[in-house]
């Protein structure tokens, strides 16, 4: 209860006042990813993900505004002494949610991953050019029953009458998380500055240390379209990752916003694996493992759409195989919504 109650008052704390507020409020944005939409439910079967990110940050007219001691915070970790390069603050709230394949068996099954679910906030601090995003992300949440992830994908399949889940009694036990990430990503060929550019292509490297977590990766995304957003690409929900599609580099949020556009994209990602505790099992206490594979390859491709202040893509996701005699390749899909305020 005590981690449900600092995650709400960082939320509060960290958005700007509404009442009487006329400076911009920045973009909200929802990530819901599911295996549903490939007709399976086991893996990773569920995320989702609620981002706020502020405008672009300073002292001029215009400028977004946060809480001192969150503005004092991004000055020192990305800090921007040119007018080209823009600061911006994420507050970010989300739950993810996994099982085996067979999610009607009471016992525990040995040759498949561990129930497991985790309830986790974000606080992401960020760096933009026209051409390039630079960002840090702190996280903070809880691994285990108290992360009530069992708890609503057992009242969600009860009430939408799916295939109850039987094995939630042998989830992984609660465990504190806490974690850092880095990522950094660059436009090959951004649009042009009249956001007429037809193509782009988008690459980013990044990192995270965390006992839920540890490992790198890197990927590349291609675009095609009318109008492409001034953003860094679709990206799923991921540490210092995600909050790449709801802003760019210049001055605010899905800017460009007064025109409306299409593209579509396909994208390659690689993962290096130290630890991950949903296939690991818990750090300090004995609980149910697999042996998971050290390197793993994410491949998408979907399409978005931007009217003024909205922006949504669909995403379709193929993975390999995460752990040792996994029989199955998950396949799942992912909805972004975002808009400016």
């Amino acid at each position: 209860m005590l981690i449900w109650t600092a995650w709400t008052a960082l939320l509060f704390l960290s958005c700007p006042a509404w009442a009487g507020d006329r400076k911009p409020a920045g973009t909200f944005g929802l990530f819901v990813e599911n295996d549903v939409f490939a007709f399976s439910d086991g893996g990773y079967t569920n995320g989702v993900k609620l981002v706020w990110v502020s405008p672009g940050l300073g002292d001029g007219p215009g400028m977004g505004r946060v809480p001192r001691w969150l503005d004092k915070m991004s000055r020192t970790l990305t800090p921007s002494r040119t007018p080209e390069k823009r600061r911006f603050v994420s507050v970010a709230l989300g739950q993810s949610t996994y099982t085996p394949e067979d999610i009607i068996r009471k016992d525990l099954v040995l040759n498949d991953r561990p129930y497991a679910g985790y309830t986790y906030a974000a606080l992401g601090f960020h760096r933009a050019t026209a051409s390039s995003m630079e960002s840090f992300e702190f996280d903070i949440g809880i691994v285990g029953p108290d992360s009530f992830a069992g708890d609503i994908q057992e009242f969600l399949h009860r009430v939408f009458n799916w295939t109850y889940p039987e094995g939630w009694d042998n989830q992984l036990k609660d465990e504190l998380a806490l974690g850092i990430a880095y990522d950094y990503k660059w436009k090959v060929r951004p649009a042009d500055k009249a956001g007429r550019g037809n193509w782009d292509l988008i690459a980013h490297a990044g990192g995270m240390a965390s006992n839920v977590f540890s490992g790198a990766s890197g990927g590349i995304e291609f675009r095609l379209g009318r109008r492409l957003p001034d953003d860094f690409g679709t990206t799923l929900i991921g540490p210092g990752s995600d909050s790449a599609s709801l802003f760019g580099g210049r001055a605010q949020s899905l800017s460009g916003s007064g025109h409306s556009g299409f593209h579509v994209f396909a994208a390659l990602e690689g993962h290096a694996v130290a630890r991950d505790i949903f296939l690991d099992g818990n750090t300090f206490r004995r609980s149910h493992r697999v042996d998971k594979l050290p390197f793993t390859v994410d491949i998408a491709t979907g399409i978005a759409f931007r009217h003024r202040r909205l922006k949504a893509s669909l995403t379709y996701v193929y993975q390999t195989k995460r752990f040792k005699g996994q029989e199955l390749k998950p396949f799942l899909g992912s909805l972004n919504i975002a808009l400016v305020f």
